[in-house]
């Protein structure tokens, strides 16, 4: 069994990339570790190799707050085209017919009212949800019909910016949408077209914004590849807490932090006056000199942690060394 590489001191927070047209997610992500020198990275939510823009990759020590990065909202730039229906709901399918009636821009935007709020979506074929096992786009390429069930997702905003009839044959539509993390953006592409009468597919996607994040604040990989160069990769780092910033903060003296190193409780006495607001249950982030060490829960005797940071070796506050965090 091949042995785990260590992790690359100083190499964990969050790292915001301005992905190209092209590659996968997953190759931004293998090309970040090589680069870094990191194998610990994970991300909060893919993107298709034909869309653009922000990715939110979480390096080292930040993997164990992957998941509160996942489930964020997502928000959009989009180009639809209503030239027709594709195999992958997207450019880089087949088309399966031609426009059969004409798509108007007053006829989409009479129908916009259906594809706002909750509603059912059912993922496209070509898509990376798995049946038993198998992912849906190898059954739709070994030619299986694929069914996959609806879910539910959220559009809060689906507004149309640009609307361009300079080729009749195929209107290209550019809108801005605000979606619930898990929307395809393809399938609303897919049965928007439907509903019109005339097929679409989505021709240019670009994310601008998950979460608390926006896109202005991501790197192009090739300044992200220079910093690493240079040894300044951690300088495009976001702290290990970024983005969780509405998570209760609780400061934590030395008598504190040496509980904390073990794991244990800490009592409402030794959390101090901001606890008091706390809700019991309500999740906590516990800060010793000024950088996340845990995050923990509040209970009715003061604070239980849960995913511990720092290291038995951790430095006190008030010493001249940073925190050293596991």
């Amino acid at each position: 069994m091949a042995r785990r590489r260590p992790s690359t001191p100083g190499i964990d927070g969050i790292l915001l990339v301005d992905k190209a047209n092209g590659p996968t997610s997953h190759d931004v992500v293998a090309k970040v570790r090589r680069i870094a020198g990191q194998p610990r990275i994970g991300h909060g939510g893919t993107l298709d190799p034909f869309a653009t823009g922000l990715l939110v990759l979480v390096l080292g020590r930040a993997t164990r707050l992957a998941a509160l990065h996942q489930g964020g909202a997502k928000r959009y730039e989009a180009t639809f085209s209503f030239g027709g229906a594709t195999t992958t709901d997207d450019l880089d399918g087949e088309l399966i017919t031609g426009a059969t009636t004409r798509a108007t821009r007053d006829q989409v935007e009479e129908l916009l009212p259906r594809f706002r709020g909750a509603l059912e979506q059912v993922p496209p074929s070509h898509s990376a949800k798995r049946t038993d096992g198998v992912r849906a786009y190898e059954r739709a390429r070994a030619g299986e019909v694929v069914n996959l069930a609806p879910r539910t997702v959220e559009i809060t905003r689906f507004e149309v910016t640009s609307w361009d009839e300079s080729h009749p044959e195929e209107p290209l539509m550019g809108a801005q949408l605000d979606v619930s993390s898990g929307t395809y953006i393809r399938a609303i592409a897919r049965d928007l077209g439907a509903a019109v009468g005339s097929g679409a597919h989505l021709v240019a996607l670009r994310r601008i914004g998950s979460g608390p994040f926006n896109v202005a604040q991501a790197h192009p990989m090739s300044a992200i590849a220079e910093a690493a160069l240079a040894g300044r990769l951690s300088e495009l780092l976001l702290p290990l807490d970024a983005g969780i910033e509405t998570i209760p903060r609780v400061d934590l003296n030395e008598e504190a932090t040496l509980l904390l190193r073990d794991g244990a409780a800490i009592s409402a006495q030794l959390c101090g006056a901001a606890v008091e607001s706390i809700q019991i249950g309500e999740q906590v982030r516990l800060m010793v000199a000024d950088q996340l060490a845990a995050l923990g829960r509040r209970t009715d005797t003061g604070v239980q942690p849960e995913r511990v940071f720092i290291t038995p070796n951790a430095t006190p506050p008030g010493r001249r060394h940073p925190v050293e965090a596991g």
